[in-house]
């Protein structure tokens, strides 16, 4: 007798319909929308979208059949920038349809995972892979999903397979974690063969050998999509470890293919259900027990007595019943999967004393002579102390508690509890927590790893004991946590990892009366939905000023809940700040003052002293620009008269006695000592502060009607908004305040959802910006005095849009027909920095000894992405000859709408350039000494490109180009340029000068996983250069370049990457000088040459280079992956009437060395070997090899 059946879809089944029955279950595995998800609303083609999705959503209507649906890639927008959004939108428009029947889980685009209960022998774990995969912005740290990292989500997949171990557990996700179709690299000879038949049926276009690079490539090295891609296998490696080691009867389904698929392996089954709409080929490997290109989809039946079927059905001209295979029985447990306590064992009651004397770490011990001075001694003593504290005890304590499940954070592993008296929830949190998730993504990268220990001792383990003391002295809710010493209980069942550790108790809403709290997230939708719902932010100030007391840097949008006073005429939020483990973070060794400095300046830590308050509170950039604009100067200043009138000395002394006595007698004086310190000090750090988040200011309507008023108080500029109501533009007011321009440079209303006003008095005039976003429903811009103000809304083709303008004489429009115009750009806000110096030292065989510095600017702006503007200035000075070149990049975004704004220029006194004459066969004469064939010119090009991006990666530009050429004789006296004539030279024409206008295009390619030091990717350039002569004589010059890096590896993190590069140009006009010819050598990045070896009219190069990593050098100076580089490149130039050189290629390997300390900057030696010349290379600096 069949007892469940699940009926397993990939892709979409329209108009199919099941039958009504309460034991069958109907799983959708992604790629609901095919090709780019859910489009916004005012997209024309939403309509079409929103169909599919409702005949999808259909299937089980009028049933008792349950729909569960879960997202894939083309959800997320086939894995593009705006993925994010687009999954959010086909979440809520599955909500909206308000099926009961019907869940689109994860929710909000978080990664799951959801536990879904199928009766009583059957669980779905439902997750989001492609939320693992997704390269763009997506919910993590700051959000408030349950797994924020992918190591929490790998976690919460074992704990809930562990805990169903008895059942079936089926794990479903988009992506396949076996599969033998074209995402698990099968290609067949048609591919290639004939590799334009993927793209249309039709085209059967031979390409024998250049048709295989496609295939081969993606088989070996694959995209994000394909399960050989190193993001992908490692999401397929730690989850599929967590399970197997968690639950014997797991079953893992998942679409993406568009086949059907059964494989076995390792004892485990796994189908792909992925053809619903579209076929895909697959293979027939050995572990293969089904598979089919015809669309269809799998119906998994389980019986009473625990046995599990799987039957694929194919959809032609109907449904037709394909194969059954029986997969197993899981009526008998595995041994191995048998929980050792026995419910006897967990029922007893066990005895054990009061208290005990434990430390958190007994591996972060205090250290001495070199390692103190770099690392630091920190808060170790503190991590390895011994503490007497209580034993918790999970039958009694506090009446007893049941465990629900394991939590998390980003930092520390925890298990939920629920008071079996009271039914309250509490957490109990590790004390042995990991900083390193808490530095955000863009600060982050390999360095992080590098310096997790010093992180860690740097963060006060205790710290969270004395912010409840400092909390209460200003009116703020906070949670209380107890110290505790987890015993080996046989009552933690699964959780057993969690004895014999320290461990923090406490409520988890701390709210004033208990009730329910909300997290950030929820309260943000809360202020969008209803204009009479909003935060205290007298409180929030509070909290925050606190946060600048104790040094906390990490206090991002999920760091706080939110409690909830009903008064009458809406809610009003007060914040309650949790998470304090960032607090009194403290280093005094010479690494984490390095590391603050630059690469994470918001690190400045606990000191008596508040410096660089404004990276302090660099996380909770986007919170305070949200729950801290309605304040004006003199609302921080009273905050902070009261703050620093409650906070006295004794009640500082107070809080900090909370600590537990073998804390305090550590440093306890000292932290009372550095509070009193830095609360003298906060006035004058946080009115800084104030003056640094006023520049520009967010002011945020809802999704309701408002209206917003801005006029002119003397030079200052007031702002009302207002909620509208039927009868009025003005029922209460939301929001007021006056802005200084001595402070405030400019102010965004974004009016969101619904019919808003947007008005500004004809007398009201200053010199602060105003940027109006209508968003949706028909707004109303009303903007008159001499204020500048640009308006965003949506127009549509007609001419007409989304508003009505009364008046805009003082306003410069930006209305657009994409709907992103009326995006809500209130998070993400980025600081603007410097870096200065940013050194370079390099040796070669050519330039002698190089020593170089840099200084780059970078700022930010209103969607101005990936920034505003970028510009670097670089100094590179050869020792040798005293020769300097001078290098400017100025990089201006969106100047207009689409186009940016490129300037580049580059000065050498002298050039180092080498010249060995004309030809594929140029004379290399070793009697003379190396500096003979350097020709020394003085050399100035600039460039004025206009670029226009496509989808980030491809760029294309053109512009104006100038350069002015000029040589001594005189300083070429001992050089090839001094004999001319000898190379085929004219020898007074060498020393004209010589200037150049006229045109480049360019058109780039750039995928590289990273800038520095990249290990997958490519980077393909094409240059287009046209000028003439406008100095003495004529002349025109015509040229063509391209050159291609790929890089690729199988692993991530890399540990050996291979890097191919090919390239080569061609001059078109008829005569060109000696510097403009096309070259090889180590200028091409092509070790082993020297620079500008073979000089011609046309030019080719390829090479090959194997990078692998040794080892990590764990050095507490300077910590890095050391590796071994190998390489090989070859090279000609051909040259008119140049008939003996013509057919060979020039040859040059060697060794090199490389070692990248932080991953930051990278130090590298090589040796190479050309024709017999020897090569040696030796440099430092952000660049991979630099060269001159």
């Amino acid at each position: 007798m069949k007892q469940y059946f699940l009926l397993i879809i990939g892709l979409v089944v329209a108009g199919s319909r099941v039958g009504a029955n309460s034991k069958t279950t109907v799983l959708f595995l992604g790629d609901n929308l095919y090709k780019h998800g859910l489009p916004d609303e005012q997209y024309k083609s939403y309509a079409q979208a929103r169909a599919v999705l409702d005949s999808q959503v259909s299937i089980a209507d009028s049933t008792p059949t349950k729909v569960y649906m879960i997202p894939g890639n083309h959800d997320w927008e086939n894995g593009s920038r705006g993925g994010y959004n687009a999954i959010l939108r086909q979440q809520l428009y599955v909500d909206f349809l308000g099926k009961k029947n019907v869940k689109y889980f994860p929710e909000d685009g978080c990664p799951g995972p959801v536990e879904v209960p199928v009766g009583k022998d059957v669980v779905l774990i439902l997750f989001d892979s492609q939320w693992w995969l997704h390269p763009h912005e997506k919910p993590e740290i700051e959000s408030d999903c349950k797994c924020k990292t992918k190591e929490e989500l790998v976690d919460q997949i074992a704990d809930i397979a562990a805990r169903n171990a008895k059942k079936l557990v089926l794990l479903a996700c988009h992506h396949p974690f076996k599969s033998n179709g074209i995402h698990g690299g099968f290609f067949t000879l048609k591919q290639h063969l004939f590799p334009l038949t993927d793209l249309k049926k039709s085209l059967y276009i031979p390409m024998p050998v250049l048709g295989s690079i496609y295939p081969i490539a993606r088989s070996v090295f694959g995209t994000p999509q394909d399960i050989s891609h190193p993001t992908y296998t490692n999401m397929i490696n730690q989850i599929t470890e967590a399970v197997r080691r968690s639950s014997p009867n797991v079953v893992f389904v998942s679409g993406h293919d568009h086949n059907l698929q059964l494989i076995r392996e390792d004892g485990y089954n796994y189908i792909v259900s992925g053809g619903g709409c579209k076929q895909g080929r697959t293979s027939n490997n050995k572990n293969s027990l089904f598979n089919s290109r015809s669309e269809g989809f799998v119906v998994m039946e389980v019986s009473t007595n625990k046995s599990v079927n799987a039957t694929f059905y194919t959809v032609l001209d109907s449904v037709k019943k394909y194969n059954s295979i029986p997969l197993f029985n899981f009526t008998k447990l595995d041994p191995t999967f048998v929980d050792s306590s026995s419910k006897a064992a967990i029922d007893t009651n066990f005895t054990y004393p009061d208290s005990v004397s434990a430390s958190i770490s007994k591996e972060l011990l205090p250290v001495k002579g070199l390692k103190k001075y770099f690392m630091g001694n920190n808060y170790r003593k503190e991590w390895s102390a011994p503490v007497s504290m209580r034993i918790f005890n999970l039958r009694r304590e506090k009446g007893g508690f049941t465990i629900e499940g394991l939590g998390g954070s980003t930092q520390t592993k925890s298990l939920r509890l629920k008071n079996r008296s009271t039914g309250e929830e509490w957490v109990l949190r590790s004390m042995n927590k990991s900083p390193v998730n808490t530095i955000p993504e863009a600060f982050r990268g390999a360095v992080v790893k590098d310096i997790a220990t010093e992180l860690k001792t740097s963060t006060f383990p205790y710290g969270a004991f004395i912010t409840p003391g400092l909390t209460d002295a200003l009116g703020l809710a906070s949670a209380k946590p107890e110290l505790f010493f987890i015993p080996d209980d046989p009552a933690l069942e699964f959780y057993r990892p969690f004895a014999n550790t320290v461990c923090m108790l406490e409520k988890r809403n701390a709210s004033f009366d208990n009730s329910k709290t909300l997290t950030t997230a929820k309260l943000m939708d809360k202020m969008l939905e209803e204009n009479d719902h909003r935060p205290q932010q007298q409180e929030v100030l509070k909290a925050r000023l606190m946060d600048m007391l104790i040094a906390d840097y990490d206090r991002h949008l999920d760091q706080w809940r939110w409690g909830s006073i009903d008064t009458g005429k809406g809610k009003i939020y007060y914040p309650i700040p949790r998470d304090r483990d960032q607090s009194f973070f403290y280093s005094n060794g010479r690494l984490i003052r390095f590391i603050s400095g630059r690469p994470m300046p918001f690190l400045k830590g606990f000191r008596e002293n508040i410096n660089g308050v404004n990276w302090l509170n660099y996380i909770a950039r986007d919170f305070d620009r949200i729950f801290l604009t309605d304040l004006d100067q003199e609302d921080w200043e009273k905050t902070l008269n009261r703050l620093t009138t409650d906070l006295t000395d004794s009640v500082i002394r107070k809080a900090v006695k909370q600590l537990p006595p073998e804390i305090y007698t550590l440093h306890g004086e000292k932290i009372v000592h550095k509070l009193i310190k830095r609360r003298d000090a906060l006035s004058i750090a946080a009115m800084k502060y104030y003056r640094f988040i006023s520049k520009q200011v967010n002011i945020i309507g809802s999704n309701q009607k408002e209206y917003f008023r801005v006029s002119s108080i003397g030079d200052k500029l007031e702002v009302r908004v207002f909620a509208k109501s039927r009868k009025s533009d003005t029922s209460f007011v939301m929001f007021s305040r006056i802005f200084d321009p001595k402070i405030t440079r400019e102010i965004r209303l974004f009016g969101l959802h619904d019919e808003d006003v947007f008005d500004v008095d004809p007398k009201a005039s200053s010199r602060i910006k105003l940027r109006i976003i209508g968003g949706r429903g028909i707004d109303t811009f009303n903007i008159r005095g001499k204020v500048e103000a640009l308006l965003y809304d949506l127009k549509d083709d007609g001419g007409g849009g989304d508003y009505f303008v009364k008046d805009s004489s003082h306003a410069k429009k930006r209305f657009s027909n994409d709907p992103p115009v009326n995006d809500k750009s209130i998070l993400g806000f980025n600081y603007n920095y410097s870096r200065f110096p940013q050194v370079h030292l390099n040796y070669n065989a050519d330039d002698g000894l190089l020593i170089g510095a840099g200084f780059s600017r970078r700022t930010f702006g209103f969607r101005n992405l990936p920034y505003a503007t970028d510009q670097r200035l670089t100094a590179l000075y050869g020792i040798d000859r005293g020769a300097i070149r001078l290098q400017y990049r100025g990089e201006f975004n969106h100047i207009t709408r689409n186009l940016d704004l490129l300037i580049r220029a580059n000065y050498s006194t002298p050039t180092l350039h080498n010249f060995f004459g004309l030809g594929n066969n140029s004379r290399y004469d070793e009697q003379q000494p190396r500096r003979y064939y350097q020709a020394l010119f003085n050399y100035f090009e600039a460039e004025i490109l206009f670029r226009k991006r496509y989808f980030d990666k491809l760029h294309l530009m053109i512009g104006p180009y100038y350069s002015h050429y000029t040589a001594s004789p005189s300083k070429n006296a001992n050089t090839v340029l001094g004999k001319a004539a000898q190379v085929g030279l004219n020898q007074e024409d060498v020393f004209r000068k010589k200037t150049y206008a006229g045109v480049k295009a360019a058109l780039t390619l750039d995928n590289r996983n990273k800038e520095f030091f990249p290990t997958r990717g490519m980077f393909w350039k094409h240059e287009l250069l046209l000028t003439s002569r406008i100095s003495s004589g004529e002349g025109k010059y015509v040229a063509y370049t391209n050159d291609m890096s790929l890089y690729a590896s199988l692993r991530e993190p890399a540990k050996l990457v291979m890097v191919m590069k090919f390239g080569g140009g061609r001059i078109f006009s008829k005569n060109f000088e000696y510097f403009q010819a096309m070259s090889i050598g180590a200028q091409n990045d092509l070790p082993g040459f020297r620079k500008n070896r073979y000089a011609g009219k046309s030019s080719m190069y390829g090479g090959l280079e194997m990078r692998m990593q040794l080892f990590h050098l764990n050095s507490y100076i300077m910590p890095g992956p050391v590796g071994l580089s190998a390489f090989y490149n070859v090279g000609k130039v051909w040259l008119p009437g140049d008939r003996n050189g013509s057919k060979k290629w020039h040859g040059a390997y060697g060794l090199g060395l490389y070692y990248l300390p932080f991953n930051m900057f990278s130090i590298s030696a090589y040796a190479g070997f050309d024709d017999g010349v020897k090569m040696f290379n030796f440099g430092l600096g952000t660049k991979f090899n630099l060269t001159y």
